[in-house]
């Protein structure tokens, strides 16, 4: 078993240090841009002036463009790093499952609904990016959206995005011996139940204002 889920991970010799360099730099570029997405998002507790005021400053210096573009090329360098490590055939997929459910062990477990979670996420974005970019960020049609179904749709992103972000997080830097494995859980988990609270009032403020 151990010798067929090391094959069904590590597709031969294209698993290399630059894909693993791309995958955790991509990754963690985007968990910096979420983070700093939810402060913008959030905004939104000062008030109608200071969400507006920093989307009209966006706008004005081409910084939305910037962010689309940033976004697009991070997400598609992730995804392909990733796609590089996950095992593309059936018989692969299931040692892997098979694996997990012998083991029970957390972390396999992780691994497994980042690439479930990881799917779901790049539809998600993409339907995010484009409703950004056609209809705009101001707080009067965001608060039109949050009205309508999307206020499920930002939902489930949200908790998606939050649980991917500190997952991955964690693999990375448990991966790259950067600090101890136990610390680090609880640390993430403070900041997972921050990130999600701050956005789920965030979207309080927007269905406050009214559709």
């Amino acid at each position: 078993m151990g010798m067929q889920l090391q094959r069904a991970l590590t597709p031969g010799n294209k698993t290399d240090f630059l894909v693993e360099a791309a995958q955790t730099v991509s990754g963690l570029l985007l968990v910096g841009f979420l983070w700093t997405h939810m402060l913008f998002v959030a905004s939104i507790l000062l008030g109608i002036q200071a969400f507006d005021a920093l989307a009209h400053f966006m706008e004005r210096f081409r910084l939305l463009d910037l962010a689309v573009i940033f976004i697009i090329l991070t997400v598609a360098t992730h995804v392909g790093a990733v796609l590089r490590r996950i095992p593309g055939r059936w018989q692969e997929q299931k040692i892997v499952w098979k694996h997990a459910a012998i083991i029970r062990h957390p972390d396999t477990w992780s691994w497994l609904f980042q690439a479930v979670t990881g799917s779901a996420m790049l539809l998600l974005i993409i339907i995010h990016v484009f409703v950004v970019v056609y209809v705009g960020i101001d707080a009067t049609l965001s608060a039109d959206r949050v009205h309508s179904w999307m206020l499920g749709f930002y939902i489930v992103l949200l908790f998606l995005a939050e649980y991917h972000a500190s997952v991955g997080l964690y693999r990375t830097l448990v991966k790259w011996g950067f600090v101890k494995r136990h610390s680090l859980k609880r640390v993430l988990t403070v900041i997972t139940v921050c990130t999600i609270g701050l956005g789920l009032l965030s979207l309080w403020a927007f269905y406050s204002l009214g559709g």
